[in-house]
């Protein structure tokens, strides 16, 4: 039962990063006057969802924003992310204007943006994986090429062979499908991108499909040689091996992210990523 009608927080941090719980320790009393702490997650391997919180404060970088809306599972919540990284795409509040962002989180008046998100199944996996960046199969060391067959739904769309793919959602169309030359997805927008890494065909290019069909990825090779890695959110990792098989389906769930109200996508792409159509307005109009 809620505490006088307070919101429940749930407070997660990178125990990576140095500041991370000297700044939680110090925000700690002045949460807990404000709502009801119903955790503090340092544990990056901590299933989120046996929480039962209202909100959920994440300290740290876009990669612990990644990792609590994989460890949330269905259980999704608004998220607020606090940047202790470098660049901060997800992760839009600052340690400077950290108390009256929070104080508008508490009280309901940060706007909140629904993500898409990927349900995968690696192979042998007894449950599914949430993935809010992208899926990636890529060569290992010992392997010259990675060949990777794409159907979506029952339709082939060609065998991708070189360095790897990427499969990624619109919030990770700014991550490393971009790296790989991948075009950037507007959040509204419901579609995925496959990013070919290092493709060995010159007219192979990035590919944007709708999120509507089932996405299956075929490993080929000798069944069962391992012949790269399967990479999920940059944070999950498998042995991707001849005959491997890994299907991708859009998930029922959303991530919450609650961003700040002066805040837009193409306002963060100028300022973060220094995008413009010209130099010269790369800091008009911000």
């Amino acid at each position: 039962m809620r505490r006088g009608g307070l919101p429940r927080v749930l407070l997660l941090g990178d125990p990576k990063k140095g500041k991370v719980r000297r700044l939680l320790d110090g925000f700690l009393p002045w949460i807990e006057e404000r709502s009801e702490v119903v955790g503090v997650c340092l544990d990056h391997e901590e299933d989120l969802s046996q929480y039962d919180a209202d909100l959920l404060f994440a300290f740290g970088g876009d990669g612990t924003i990644l990792s609590a809306a994989r460890r949330l599972k269905r259980h999704q919540i608004p998220t607020l992310g606090i940047n202790m990284g470098k660049l901060g795409f997800l992760a839009e509040a600052t340690q400077e204007s950290l108390r009256p962002v929070l104080e508008k989180a508490l009280s309901g008046q940060l706007p909140e943006e629904q993500r898409l998100m990927l349900e995968c199944w690696p192979p042998g996996a007894s449950e599914a994986v949430l993935v809010l960046n992208d899926v990636v199969i890529h060569r290992s060391n010992h392997s010259s090429l990675v060949e990777v067959s794409v159907r979506i739904d029952d339709r082939y769309v060609t065998t991708y062979v070189g360095d790897g793919l990427i499969v990624a959602t619109p919030v990770g169309s700014t991550a490393y499908s971009l790296a790989a030359g991948g075009p950037i997805l507007s959040p509204e927008v419901d579609a995925l991108v496959l990013s070919p890494i290092a493709p060995h065909a010159l007219p192979v290019r990035p590919l944007v499909v709708p999120s509507s069909g089932r996405v299956t990825l075929e490993v080929e090779g000798r069944l069962g040689k391992e012949v790269g890695e399967l990479s999920l959110d940059g944070q999950v990792g498998y042995k991707a091996r001849g005959g491997d098989r890994i299907v991708l389906d859009i998930s029922p769930v959303r991530f919450r992210l609650l961003t700040l109200e002066a805040e837009d996508f193409y306002k963060i792409l100028r300022r973060k990523f220094g995008w413009a159509g010209s130099p010269r307005y790369a800091r008009k109009k911000r």
